[in-house]
């Protein structure tokens, strides 16, 4: 059976070590999984991604496959 599901995850920052300087996450996240970091969304990172991708805790880290074969 083939699961074509998918969910949107994004980038989110965090209370840095002062209120102006805020921590970027170096990982996407579904909308639910950044609440539970206290996190805040950054809407214009939003990208659509298969459901299977996701982690335990939803999150989404992107593996870098580096140069595709050049045949």
């Amino acid at each position: 059976m083939h699961d074509d599901a998918t969910v949107k995850v994004f980038s989110f920052y965090t209370d840095g070590a002062h209120v102006e300087n805020p921590t970027v996450s170096t990982f996407k996240a579904t909308p639910a999984a950044i609440r539970k970091l206290g996190g805040s969304v950054i809407e214009a990172t939003g990208e659509e991604v298969a459901l299977s991708e996701l982690d335990q805790h939803g999150r989404y880290r992107r593996l870098a496959t580096g140069w595709g074969a050049l045949d």
